[in-house]
């Protein structure tokens, strides 16, 4: 099964977050045992940068680049022309990086790893 990590879920288990909810944490875990596949879409990455650039976690960007090198369970998604078509057609969501992880998701047929509450109200294969 495939899993698409949105930004905070993603930050929250590489810190080992009390804010990452049991099951989404179990997700996460099930990939560490080779048992599933997490995709971090490039946007996730993007926005990493600004929260760490903020200093609203204490992280440096290449501990995330290196977890990403190290499992073969994180897959990263590329912005291509697919993901972009499939962005234009999710216009009911007004932020474009909610945009970008639902059309993610959408493409690979995946749930999203999220407590986000316009996501899941848009996309229903949403856990948390």
């Amino acid at each position: 099964m495939y899993y698409v990590a949105d930004t905070h879920s993603f930050l929250w288990y590489l810190i080992d977050s009390p804010k990452l909810s049991i099951r989404a944490r179990s997700i996460f875990e099930l990939s560490e045992r080779n048992e599933t596949i997490i995709i971090i879409p490039a946007i996730v990455l993007i926005e990493s940068i600004d929260i760490l650039d903020k200093k609203k976690i204490d992280l440096r960007f290449e501990q995330i680049l290196l977890k990403i090198s190290q499992s073969s369970n994180f897959i990263l998604s590329n912005i291509d022309l697919s993901l972009i078509l499939e962005i234009n057609k999710t216009k009911s969501l007004n932020d474009l990086h909610d945009r970008t992880i639902v059309a993610t998701a959408k493409i690979f047929d995946a749930h999203i790893i999220s407590r986000d509450r316009e996501i899941k109200k848009f996309y229903k294969k949403t856990v948390w």
